[in-house]
């Protein structure tokens, strides 16, 4: 069941309760919380601000990135390794790169 905003016609009191749409608007089993009138307003425009909260970004396992790079990490890291392998391009025309972060040349300023 949703969340509607009321405005109550005799205290003025804006508030929230959560129950079924009613298609006249009569809201029956709504009753102001403070002066416990029936007679009230449903306000409109505040009721998506509930559905925004409900489920935030990347709260979701599926939405997380670092849940799925790790839920297919290995597949990846040997499909990667197969294609190396597999490739016709010979070495790395490179050699080997010493990271100044570690190695033989570390802490070394150039």
């Amino acid at each position: 069941m949703p969340f509607y905003d009321f405005e109550c016609r005799k205290c003025h009191l804006v508030y929230e309760d959560m129950c079924p749409y009613d298609e006249k608007g009569k809201y029956p089993s709504v009753s102001c919380p403070r002066c416990k009138s029936n007679k009230k307003d449903r306000l409109f425009g505040s009721t998506n601000i509930h559905i925004k909260f409900t489920n935030p970004k990347d709260t979701s396992k599926w939405d997380n990135f670092s849940y799925r790079a790790g839920y297919n990490m290995e597949k990846a890291q040997n499909e990667r390794r197969a294609a190396e392998d597999a490739s016709h391009m010979g070495q790395s025309p490179y050699g080997h790169i010493d990271d100044l972060n570690n190695g033989d040349h570390f802490g070394e300023v150039k």
